[in-house]
């Protein structure tokens, strides 16, 4: 199975196109392997990657990330992360975990020596390929959950937010994110140009917004649009661009992450 990146990369296309081919069927093996050990019935997809494997946003993306599903209180991190490395071991990967659990959000990197030099896209034989998962153990509450089944090089249900609770999300990290990261306004674009009246999750939005802040303010259909607004006006939009660049599969849509695109789909006035 290995042996299947090595017909992912092309010698046509750029490097980030080849990593981000690379990056992405692990991450599709990596999600089945999730749904075959049962796992998936305990963890919520969510994030960018969900956004691209659940709607096929046309941006790759770069961690994995999930939510503790309601159904539990907790879940075995160190262990599930022991046992993917072994069926990933069992394809023919060499594979190094590296897990931290907190009480809050536990993360685990996925090192994968040889791939890069295998693939011809490092000199370096020991260069390490890497990709990173979280688990939000203490999501915020009301999150509506749904289950998709998703049919890449291998075939399985996931289970994610649905589309409403993943823009709270987006919604949550565009105005708390404390650094510029394009690719959450790549999101928002996608977003507000594909389902014109979408709305975020109000009370997982509320509640997101509960944990970050002591007394945050209250959103709902009257206001979120003036606070994003007022983060586009200060946002420095050349960070933007190079943030998301490479990971687009269309180059010619950086052109279009600039304030008065928002503006416009934000349908307020300047």
């Amino acid at each position: 199975m290995r042996d299947y990146i090595k017909s992912i990369v092309s010698k046509k296309a750029s490097a980030d196109d080849n990593l981000n081919r690379i990056r992405e069927y692990i991450q599709a093996y990596f999600l089945y392997v999730i749904y075959r050990k049962k796992y998936y019935q305990d963890l919520v997809f969510t994030g960018g990657t969900a956004l691209r494997f659940v709607y096929q946003i046309k941006r790759f993306s770069e961690d994995i990330d999930f939510s503790l599903s309601s159904r539990v209180k907790q879940i075995d991190f160190n262990a599930m992360m022991h046992d993917i490395a072994q069926e990933f071991k069992q394809a023919g990967y060499v594979v190094e975990i590296k897990a931290k659990t907190h009480l809050a959000v536990n993360s685990a990197l996925l090192k994968f020596p040889g791939i890069l030099f295998e693939t011809g896209l490092s000199p370096l034989k020991d260069e390490k390929f890497l990709i990173k998962v979280e688990l939000d153990s203490r999501p915020p509450a009301g999150g509506v959950q749904a289950h998709t089944m998703v049919n890449t090089p291998f075939m399985f249900y996931m289970l994610h937010y649905d589309l409403k609770s993943l823009f709270a999300g987006k919604v949550h990290a565009l105005l708390c994110r404390k650094y510029t990261k394009g690719r959450d306004w790549y999101d928002l674009m996608w977003y507000l140009s594909k389902f014109k009246d979408i709305e975020p999750n109000y009370v997982m939005l509320n509640n997101a917004m509960a944990q970050t802040f002591k007394e945050p303010l209250e959103f709902t259909q009257d206001n979120w649009k003036a606070e994003i607004e007022k983060v586009v006006k200060i946002l420095d939009w050349e960070k933007v661009r190079n943030d998301v660049g490479r990971f687009l599969e269309d180059q010619n849509e950086l052109e279009l992450l600039a304030p008065e695109t928002f503006i416009s789909l934000l349908g307020l006035k300047n």
